[in-house]
């Protein structure tokens, strides 16, 4: 049996109302059908960004990429100044700058040193006399006066040309240097403590001199206060 879905009634097949509730029997049994409720709908995920790929590396079509402007490895660059350092034997008159020797140290002995300041002594008396020649006979007081005015040419010639290039004119002819004991080349400073001493070498008989002879290291008196060498290159 079939009933009221409004009242709950037993259902009469032949009636078209419900003899309990009145109500129409075919609208009652026809529910509606239930309303669907609308489901959320789901956004689709966003593809992350992937990060470029390098240009050796073919895409996602397989096909390889080209080389940009700035995949171009760059040429090697050059050092920003040549590499230092002379070779042990320089063609010439002897004349070398800056630096000393590459090769293992040789010192100047003491016949070769004497026959260097030869050669100056020789250069500062022709320069500092030179102008004399042109000049009457002196009283013995200028002489003396000139003595003095040589003695001070004299050391400024060799503070100066020592202080600067690190041999004078005798010492470049004959291929001598003056460095320190760390083989680093010398200063003023150096050169006038070193030519001032050589006053100390000289007072005491030139022993001070004598002793560039006997010495390991063919130092003089003066090199020895100046903690300075005379090497041959």
């Amino acid at each position: 049996m079939e009933h009221c879905p409004a009242c709950g009634a037993e259902k009469d097949e032949s009636a078209a109302f419900c003899r309990k509730c009145g109500k129409p029997l075919s609208e009652a049994g026809s529910a509606a059908p239930a309303t669907e409720q609308p489901q959320p709908t789901r956004e689709a995920p966003q593809p992350t960004p992937q990060a470029p790929e390098p240009p050796d590396r073919p895409d996602a079509q397989g096909t390889p990429r080209e080389p940009g402007p700035l995949d171009v490895p760059l040429p090697l660059q050059p050092p920003p100044y040549p590499p230092t350092g002379l070779p042990g034997n320089l063609p010439g008159f002897g004349y070398q700058l800056k630096g000393v020797p590459a090769r293992p140290p040789v010192y100047a002995g003491f016949w070769i040193r004497l026959l260097a300041f030869a050669i100056d002594v020789i250069i500062v008396g022709l320069v500092f006399s030179w102008p004399l020649r042109f000049v009457g006979s002196f009283p013995k007081a200028v002489f003396a006066f000139a003595g003095v005015l040589y003695l001070g040419a004299f050391f400024t010639y060799f503070i100066l040309m020592t202080g600067h290039f690190g041999q004078t004119l005798g010492q470049m002819a004959l291929r001598l240097k003056v460095v320190r004991q760390d083989m680093t080349t010398v200063d003023y400073r150096v050169a006038a403590v070193r030519e001032f001493s050589m006053i100390l070498s000289a007072i005491i008989c030139y022993v001070g001199f004598f002793m560039a002879g006997f010495d390991s290291h063919k130092r003089a008196l003066h090199d020895m206060i100046a903690r300075t060498y005379v090497l041959r290159y």
